[in-house]
């Protein structure tokens, strides 16, 4: 009788192959998804993480125009918006590296003084 042949090993090519494929996959899909419709540059920083949604979005553009949650609002529109808030509410703000700092700080002046103290300051992570 004749002894079948040992297997030593897994090949593990295909393996490879159907990782690579999926890895293709990811990298052209991720080319297509969409950055936002307010175009913010926004600054780097080495510690900026991924945050989930946050409820409430504030953003400045580099012409000194604020956006509440995407839709552009007057200064007394932010002011009004912000003191509807209770103390609990979470609060993300985006800045433009070329928007003036005076508007980044008119907006924490006025959630401080709303006593909101869950405010994030989001940036992109440097690469």
């Amino acid at each position: 009788m004749r002894a079948l042949k040992r297997v030593e090993g897994i090949n593990v090519v295909p393996l490879i192959d159907v990782v690579l494929v999926l890895l293709a996959i990811v990298l052209t899909i991720s080319t297509f998804v969409a950055s936002g419709a307010i175009k913010l540059n926004l600054p780097s920083s080495s510690s900026a993480i991924q945050t989930p949604a946050q409820k409430i979005d504030i953003a400045v553009d580099e012409k000194g125009s604020m956006f509440w949650n995407g839709k552009e609002v007057s200064t007394q529109e932010i002011i009004a918006q912000i003191e509807t808030l209770n103390q609990d509410s979470q609060v993300s703000i985006r800045g433009d590296k070329r928007a003036l700092f005076n508007d980044f700080i008119f907006i924490l002046d006025r959630l401080k003084l709303q006593k909101i103290e869950k405010i994030s300051i989001v940036t992109k992570r440097e690469s």
